[in-house]
């Protein structure tokens, strides 16, 4: 059994998840959108599944039910988009078509360093393949709550 994954005081992927979920309900509820909660969502959301089945190495045959549950969050599609955004942050490589809207009200705007381009102003949506980031962060986080926290967190 390998060490449990950890990050200075997030000890536990229960405890990743409850921040990611937090995160996820600030980001979906604000009119604007802060990049660097999105950023935080992609990678958190693709790595979670390794906090939850550390060292496991996907070629091997699943034989635990962290191993299984690693396998299957895989084959679900809006996990494969968070990890192909996270890849493409990562390697710069390309995936799909991303876009961002902007044009909110300057009384909506987060505070002002979150704010990469401020002739725009911060986004209010993001888009992949034209469908809704937030709608895939969505279900990403039910199926990790139904399919594994709710039996094993």
């Amino acid at each position: 059994m390998t060490k449990p994954s950890h990050f200075y005081d997030i000890e536990s992927a229960v405890q990743l998840f409850g921040l990611l979920k937090a995160v996820a309900a600030s980001f979906t509820s604000g009119t604007s959108k802060r990049t660097q909660d999105l950023l935080f969502l992609v990678f958190g959301l693709t790595h979670l599944r390794e906090w939850i089945a550390p060292g496991y190495q996907p070629k091997q045959a699943a034989a635990t039910p962290e191993e299984l549950f690693y396998q299957s969050i895989f084959h679900l599609k809006e996990f494969q988009v968070l990890q192909a955004l996270c890849n493409r942050s990562k390697h710069m490589s390309s995936v799909g078509v991303m876009g961002a809207l902007y044009g909110a009200n300057i009384d909506d705007w987060p505070e002002i360093d979150s704010i990469t381009d401020f002739d725009r102003g911060p986004p209010i949506a993001y888009s992949v393949d034209e469908r809704d980031v937030e709608d895939v962060i969505r279900v990403v986080i039910k199926f990790y709550e139904s399919h594994w926290f709710q039996a094993h967190g």
